[in-house]
């Protein structure tokens, strides 16, 4: 297209070997706009026909997770404020209570150890009753003299003795004779085979003739290492 060329270099560049040819302006300014239109149809035409070299726009597509699969993001928990007060100091030890003293008690009266001994203790509680001394009456030695003279059977009875052979036999627990029972015998306790009753009667004639139930030679013969004598 030499023809078309050279008309395009001479309407855009004003080409002064064509003087002759010169229009007037106006006829100019169509010139152009035919010459304009002609160039792009022409751009058009060389860009159908040759080789393209542009590549193709690619399109990114934004990858979006679903808000279900989402990775939860780890939220430390709150932690609490400190406490600006100063902290309150110790309570102070207290000395421990000092433990309540015990009252003193009171030994526990013996109790009897066999029948002899729940014997031995109503005799001596009915004495007192009767103005007997506590201070004259031994319990051990009661026990000692019943022992020796009957061990412990209320019925015993002596019939060897002078005082058999006298007709007055010694009888009971503590083996005394009836003269000497019922001499010394309190209201209601008069039965000589009653171990009760011979302990009351028994103890009293110890007292009356010996000053104490201790004092009885069988006794203090006893406890000084000798041997028993009767009463």
């Amino acid at each position: 297209m030499p023809n078309t060329a050279s008309w395009l270099r001479a309407a855009f560049l004003g080409d002064k070997s064509d003087r002759q040819h010169r229009v007037a302006p106006k006829t100019r300014a169509l010139q152009l706009g035919t010459a304009a239109a002609a160039f792009g149809v022409l751009g058009v035409v060389t860009g159908v026909g040759g080789p393209s070299t542009e590549q193709p726009a690619v399109e990114t597509a934004a990858v979006v997770t679903p808000i279900d699969q989402a990775v939860p993001l780890h939220v430390p928990a709150p932690q609490p404020a400190a406490d600006p007060r100063p902290a309150a100091p110790a309570p102070a030890e207290q000395p421990a209570p000092e433990a309540a003293p015990v009252p003193e008690q009171r030994a526990p009266e013996a109790k009897p150890v066999d029948q002899i001994g729940a014997w031995i203790d109503e005799a001596v509680h009915v004495m007192e009753q009767n103005g007997v001394s506590r201070d004259q009456v031994d319990t051990e030695a009661i026990r000692m003299i019943i022992m020796h003279e009957s061990n412990g059977d209320p019925s015993a009875t002596n019939n060897w003795d002078s005082n058999a052979a006298a007709g007055t036999p010694s009888i009971g627990l503590m083996q005394t004779i009836e003269p000497t029972f019922e001499s010394f015998a309190l209201p209601g306790h008069e039965d000589i085979y009653n171990p009760v009753d011979n302990i009351i009667a028994a103890t009293r004639y110890a007292i009356a003739r010996y000053g104490s139930v201790a004092d009885v030679p069988g006794v203090s013969g006893v406890r000084s290492g000798g041997s028993y004598l009767g009463y």
